[in-house]
């Protein structure tokens, strides 16, 4: 049995938190024990954890404040715990969790969630200074190379890793996010047309959705500017943004000073991403940069036509460009152009979609992924060296042989 304590900033609502927490529920029980540490809130996941037996451990660590304190009750987690294996995700649980591990000689991983330092990390977001990040990355580049391998979620983001944090090329892995492919399946049709005629969507096209928080990162600027010349084509079209965050306000300023208000709809929070995927006729997704777009990948799954601004890693994630139409990141004028190709061809953009779903269904099952960082911890909890090409080979072979049973987790919103 090796047992792994996970170290994540919260267990609220989030794509990362999602995906260890689906994760772990369908891992294999009889070889591994699992526990999770929380630096901060546990609302949400944290009672989906309880409910299956895994271990939680709150840590009520105020953001900025008592650094020292969370160190000190890290280091005692680890005691209690006595792990065989420190897992972290997202910073302050990588840089308090590899340092914590260090000190109680315990071999960590770090997985890496994003394409971090980028120049990207700045645009449009006049908060985030080259000081701060500067500083984020002495703390980040120090505790690093603690860590005994380091999980990343693409190809573009294993780049930043040897880049940006100088952790040698064999010591880090690609292992993507993996999808719960049960939980992507469209509602019966009277009950999607029933959702379109809810949302007004009855006599709309194209309905165009957009999946993310509402923040500088997920560009949904670009996806409001593009409407004037969506409209020209299109005077029916609709775009759809679900997702929270600090910039509503602002959005809904861009699109009226557009003139283009009552033709972009803001839908919050939802539960039902699926149901609202089979309801639009398109997907678009307008981020500035990303680590593995999981909003992007599920649409895909549901063979949504989609067109996205081409990332650092979207070539990855939508095979070579051949499963959604990539445009130039922050460029109004080519999402709209995109759009209105897709939305004026049904039966290339059906073709787009079909592609789509085959692609992402048979690449990002979560089984594999599961499978993958199983062979990951055996090796790590042995000592043996890390090789970060079979892993993700292994987890096909044995994903695909092994239905594990897993707890569907709740819905709440899709804004990863």
């Amino acid at each position: 049995m090796i047992h792994v304590l996970h170290v994540i900033e919260s267990l609220g609502i989030g794509g990362a938190e999602r995906q260890l927490v689906s994760t772990l529920l369908r891992s294999d029980r009889h070889r591994f024990a699992h526990t999770v540490c929380a630096l901060t809130v546990v609302e949400h996941f944290g009672d989906v954890l309880a409910g299956a037996g895994i271990p939680v451990i709150v840590l009520n660590r105020r953001p900025r404040r008592e650094t020292w304190r969370t160190l000190r009750e890290l280091r005692a987690v680890i005691r209690s715990v006595r792990p065989q294996i420190v897992h972290t995700s997202l910073y302050w649980s990588d840089v308090l969790g590899r340092t914590a591990a260090r000190m109680e000689h315990v071999p960590s991983i770090t997985t890496m969630v994003n394409t971090i330092y980028s120049p990207e990390w700045r645009r449009d977001n006049p908060r985030l200074t080259p000081r701060k990040i500067a500083m984020a990355r002495v703390l980040d580049l120090a505790t690093a190379r603690w860590s005994a391998c380091v999980v990343a979620v693409t190809g573009a983001v294993r780049a930043c890793g040897i880049k940006y944090l100088g952790v040698p090329p064999h010591r880090i892995v690609v292992i993507p996010r993996g999808l719960e492919l049960g939980r992507l399946t469209p509602p019966p049709a009277e009950q999607t047309d029933a959702l379109r005629a809810s949302l007004g969507w009855a006599g709309a096209h194209p309905v165009m959705l957009n999946v993310g928080r509402l923040v500088p990162q997920k560009g949904q600027r670009y996806a409001v500017a593009a409407m004037p010349r969506v409209l020209e084509r299109y005077p029916r079209a609709r775009l759809a943004i679900a997702g929270e965050g600090p910039l509503r306000t602002e959005l809904e300023e861009i699109a009226r000073a557009a003139g283009v208000g009552d033709h972009v709809q803001f839908l919050g929070e939802r539960t039902d991403v699926p149901a609202l995927l089979a309801a639009a006729d398109l997907f678009v997704f307008s981020s500035l940069f990303e680590g593995f777009a999981g909003a992007l990948v599920e649409a895909m799954a549901m063979g949504k036509p989609t067109v996205t601004a081409a990332f650092a890693g979207a070539d990855e994630l939508t095979d070579g460009g051949r499963t959604a139409r990539l445009v130039p990141t922050a460029d109004a004028d080519a999402l709209a152009a995109g759009v209105i190709e897709l939305a004026g061809n049904p039966a290339e953009a059906a073709s787009l979609g079909e592609a789509a779903e085959s692609w992402a269904r048979s690449r990002f099952d979560l089984r594999r992924t599961a499978a993958a960082l199983e062979a990951l911890y055996e090796r790590v909890a042995s000592g043996r060296p890390v090789v970060g090409d079979d892993l993700w080979a292994t987890g096909a072979r044995v994903g695909n042989a092994m239905e594990r049973i897993a707890r569907p987790l709740p819905e709440r919103e899709h804004g990863s």
